[in-house]
């Protein structure tokens, strides 16, 4: 999970602009991973909120503070 993680985190820096995107990528193939990611089994259900809702600085948040209580 943790490698799975790292990927998931490149993304959503990708898409939140925080990271630019990989040499040939465009939005388009991130957020076809990022549905692809919460289309898996096993994850959590909080970030699987924020994937489907598309709430991607919420989901890199919760990638550093799991434990943290929701906030808007």
């Amino acid at each position: 999970v943790g490698m799975e993680y790292e990927k998931l985190r490149v993304d959503l820096e990708q898409v939140t602009q925080q990271r630019p995107y990989c040499d040939g990528e465009s939005m388009l193939h991130v957020l076809a991973r990022l549905d692809a990611f919460a289309a898996q089994a096993g994850v959590p259900s909080r970030l699987l909120h924020y994937l489907t809702q598309r709430s991607y600085i919420k989901a890199l948040h919760w990638l550093d503070h799991p434990e943290a209580p929701h906030t808007v």
